[in-house]
């Protein structure tokens, strides 16, 4: 009973700190450490989504388990639906394997009509879904190769041939080839290269901040002082960067001012900041009742990036 319930209570203990992780990949590492440490009360949402995340997982471990591979996971039916005999997946050598004996030391297996195979069962102890390769591809393998090792082991315990599961086609084992490049293979290893290149090209040159000027919603334009128009602006700012960044803010199109209202604005690391400004214009520079003004966002002296927005005048 204490075995059984220490058990259960690791399970509870994995699925909570796997749940959390996941609830702070949804809504973000700073409100999940608000919701961890403010009050329950105001954070009833935030609480129930961490029990259920919490709960779905306990109930995988301790219950579901491999089924969650066997009814849940949609990867098996679609590997019925698109492999074909040149398919290369993890396969068991029946040519090689066959017939199945047990193992004895100094025997010629070969001499008593056994293959290399010794029924040892490893390969199905160490699956995770609880298959046997042996009976071909089925829709509960996830590839995790487990069973290739387990064999590998075995072999070479019992002084054979490595090999007898691994990566292989039906094809290939049915007529003894081995793997090799084709023009499948060659095609999906350059649609790989490229995908990895855009990839890399996205997160290499991207920008370290994403910024958003808009309006402010439901306000008009005011007029400050004779000859003069202003506008009231929000700016929300993503940084994506591991250092706090100071920002500031100019005019590229026109000749006016910027006033912040409060601080200057300083992004704390991987953070999101927001702020308000006022852009305040000379009446004769705004022609229509939609101007179109364009904000540098700058860093430490360098343009960030460019934003376009509208300046409402009379």
């Amino acid at each position: 009973m204490f075995r059984k319930s220490s058990k259960h209570l690791l399970f509870f203990i994995i699925a909570f700190v796997i749940g959390n992780y996941f609830l702070m990949y949804i809504i973000g590492s700073g409100p999940w450490k608000d919701l961890v440490t403010g009050d329950p009360s105001e954070h009833l949402a935030g609480l129930g989504g961490m029990i259920i995340f919490s709960g779905i997982f306990y109930f995988i471990f301790s219950w579901f388990r491999e089924q969650v591979c066997t009814i849940v996971c949609p990867y098996g039916r679609l590997q019925g639906v698109l492999l074909d005999r040149n398919s290369i997946v993890i396969s068991y050598d029946y040519k090689r394997g066959e017939p199945k004996g047990t193992f004895f030391k100094g025997e010629d297996r070969s001499k008593a009509g056994k293959g290399n195979c010794i029924n040892c069962t490893q390969c199905v102890q160490v699956c995770p879904s609880g298959i046997d390769i042996r009976n071909g591809t089925q829709l509960e393998c996830i590839n995790c190769a487990c069973c290739i090792d387990a064999c590998n082991a075995m072999m070479d315990a019992t002084s054979q041939p490595k090999g007898l599961i691994r990566y292989a086609s039906e094809k290939m084992i049915a007529e003894g080839h081995k793997v090799k490049f084709n023009a499948r293979t060659i095609a999906y290893s350059a649609v790989l290269v490229v995908l990895l290149g855009v990839f890399t090209y996205s997160l290499t040159a991207r920008s370290p901040i994403e910024a958003t000027i808009l309006r402010a919603p439901g306000m008009l334009f005011q007029e400050p002082e004779p000859g003069k128009i202003s506008n009231l602006y929000n700016i929300k700012l993503v940084n994506k960067t591991n250092q706090d960044l100071p920002v500031e803010l100019r005019l590229l199109s026109h000749q006016g001012e910027i006033k912040i209202i409060g601080n200057d604005i300083n992004v704390q690391k991987q953070t999101v900041g927001e702020s308000v400004f006022f852009l305040i214009l000379s009446s004769k520079d705004v022609i229509s009742d939609k101007t179109k003004v364009r904000f540098g966002v700058y860093s430490d002296g360098k343009l960030i990036e460019e934003i376009n927005s509208i300046f409402v005048g009379p």
